[in-house]
């Protein structure tokens, strides 16, 4: 096993803290602006933010 200081281990604790606040709060906007960019399917609608919102 490799030994680590402590100001490598606090690091990549940081590290994984910032890549973990990274995919909570950058999953759901990364599948709506993938879903806007992509478009509807053949024959439906174009989505809008408002329509997402009220129904």
């Amino acid at each position: 096993m490799v030994k680590l200081s402590k100001e490598a281990k606090q690091r990549l604790q940081q590290v994984f803290q910032c890549g973990q606040f990274a995919v909570r709060w950058g999953f759901i906007p990364t599948v709506l602006y993938l879903g806007f960019k992509r478009g509807a399917d053949p024959g439906m609608p174009e989505p809008t933010l408002i329509s997402l919102l009220w129904g």
